[in-house]
């Protein structure tokens, strides 16, 4: 056994994995309808303004405001509609003194016309061309002019920009097929141990099912990365280089178990071979024995507790932030409340724990039962932090939980 001569604080932790951040600089073009949810790798500039022509705003009919300048309820203005003005055609007739013609919403404002009246606001003539007017109309109401939204050589995206709907709307609008955008970062994810095996195969003495292979790439998924997931890996030298061998095409690599202090555990012994540790060992719980380390000029290696509360615990506290930002995601914001304890918890003294309850009603359920034990957070809607001063926490304190 080789027990932890110290830890570091979480904050500590923290700042070290973010100074020890790779962003991707990988970029590929993506065409519009696989954009949504990624990070552009380019300023855009429109190449056209943006609507390309004076518009309808309103269905009604395009007049002259000249015509309408005296037209009251008492003294109503009657013009004579020639025609129609639909979407997507410029074929309407051209607007002169005393006429108008019915215009759709988006549909060019014909040459001539200044104004859209609203239907709303007329009245047609039964059996009749000529529609009466009742009140004056401004220049330019109603209508959408060319370039109100861009105008061509506008900088409208920058690099960096996540492209949200409204994003993929613009690029859209400015007639944009493709996107160039940062790729989604490799990870590598493995589960070590000689007792693992994957679910469907039948358990032999002291063997267990692999919970990690299956809770961390959906972590990886749900925040921009691509897993790339690996066979079990043996408690061995050779198992574990060969790991890492395999890895050499990500960007980052987790690995699950062998990060603690057991005679099998390899891991970190492995890891200094082929790179530097950055830390190993966090004043947290669950999730002690995890391990951060860079191997080569850009790849980081995370080392996650083999123990399934703990990997997925710190999955959410260490391995977001680490993904995200080599994504080039913006930060994590999730969703908090403020309930109160619905019993009283205690913590390990100088562990900063991360405690997961569940949410029923306005009151936080403690459901931890241990690090190994996966249904803690199965049961779990989220976690409150214990600082790591904080040995116990009484019933009915008000905490912010985090929901998963």
């Amino acid at each position: 056994m080789r027990p932890f001569k110290s830890t570091l604080p979480l904050d500590r932790a923290l700042t070290i994995l973010r100074e020890a951040t790779c962003p991707v600089e990988r970029t590929a073009s993506v065409s519009l309808d696989a954009a949504a949810g990624r990070v552009l790798a380019e300023d855009i500039v429109a190449p056209h303004d943006v609507p390309p022509f004076d518009r309808a705003a309103m269905d009604g009919y395009a007049v002259r405001t000249a015509d309408l300048e005296h037209a009251s309820a008492a003294m109503p203005v009657r013009l004579t509609q020639i025609g129609a003005a639909a979407a997507g055609t410029a074929e309407a007739p051209a607007v002169t003194r005393g006429l108008c013609v019915t215009i759709a919403t988006g549909a060019p404002l014909p040459p001539g016309a200044d104004a859209v009246v609203m239907v709303e606001d007329t009245c047609a003539s039964p059996g009749s061309c000529d529609i009466e007017f009742r009140a004056p109309a401004r220049p330019r109401q109603h209508v959408a002019a060319r370039g109100a939204d861009l105008r061509a050589g506008d900088t409208v995206l920058r690099t960096g920009d996540l492209l949200t709907p409204a994003r993929v709307g613009v690029l859209a609008a400015i007639g944009a097929p493709a996107a160039t955008v940062f790729v989604r970062p490799r990870v590598f994810l493995a589960s070590s141990g000689n007792e693992v095996v994957p679910p469907g195969t039948p358990l032999q003495a002291a063997q267990i099912h692999d919970v990690n292979r299956f809770t961390l790439p959906a972590i990886v998924t749900a925040h921009g990365g691509e897993p790339v997931t690996h066979p079990a890996v043996r408690d061995t030298p050779v198992a574990l280089r060969a790991a890492l061998d395999a890895a050499a095409g990500c960007d980052l690599v987790v690995i699950s178990g062998g990060s603690s202090v057991g005679d099998h555990d390899l891991l970190g012994e492995v890891v200094g071979e082929r790179g530097q540790v950055l830390f190993h060992g966090i004043a947290v719980k669950p999730g002690k024995p995890t391990l951060l380390a860079r191997l080569g000029h850009r790849q980081l290696l995370l080392g996650m507790p083999g123990n399934p509360t703990s990997c997925l615990s710190n999955a959410y506290i260490l391995l977001i932030p680490l993904l995200r930002a080599t994504a080039r995601l913006p930060a994590w914001r999730p969703e908090t409340r403020r309930l109160r304890l619905s019993a009283s918890v205690t913590s390990a003294p100088g562990r900063h724990q991360f405690y997961p309850v569940r949410i029923e009603g306005e009151a936080a359920v403690p459901v931890f039962k241990g690090s190994g034990e996966i249904t803690s957070l199965g049961r779990a809607d989220g976690y409150f932090e214990i600082p790591a001063e904080v040995e116990a926490v009484p019933e009915g304190t008000e905490v912010t939980v985090v929901r998963f």
